[in-house]
């Protein structure tokens, strides 16, 4: 979830041009806090996101939104009752995706958190 807000953070910054130096002077912390912020490496707090969406002039929504809003997924079955072999395969692939993207992430994090 951190990388998934981080990431829509990164693009809202992006969007209304300023840098990231620029969000942490506004924040009072670290240029390198506020990166480890949109890579998704520490926890983003509610306050946190809520100065993020001050200091950009959006609502909170707009940055929450992007874990908020339902993913809309293929059913593995189809309507008529009939399943399609490849409905299967393409969801269990899915499936094995996250799980690997899930790990390496976790993977990271605890890398980030023995250096520190």
């Amino acid at each position: 979830m951190n990388t998934t807000l981080g990431a829509r953070i990164k693009s809202l910054r992006e969007l209304k041009g300023l840098t990231q130096e620029q969000i942490a002077d506004m924040m009072k912390c670290s240029r390198q806090k506020y990166a480890r912020l949109e890579k998704g490496l520490i926890d983003i707090s509610y306050s946190n996101i809520s100065a993020i969406a001050t200091i950009l002039g959006i609502n909170i929504e707009d940055i929450t939104s992007a874990i908020n809003t339902p993913r809309q997924t293929e059913p593995m079955f189809r309507a008529s009752g009939t399943i399609n072999e490849m409905d299967k395969f393409e969801f269990i692939d899915n499936m094995l995706d996250t799980f690997y993207a899930h790990r390496k992430l976790y993977n990271s994090i605890k890398k980030v958190d023995a250096d520190e």
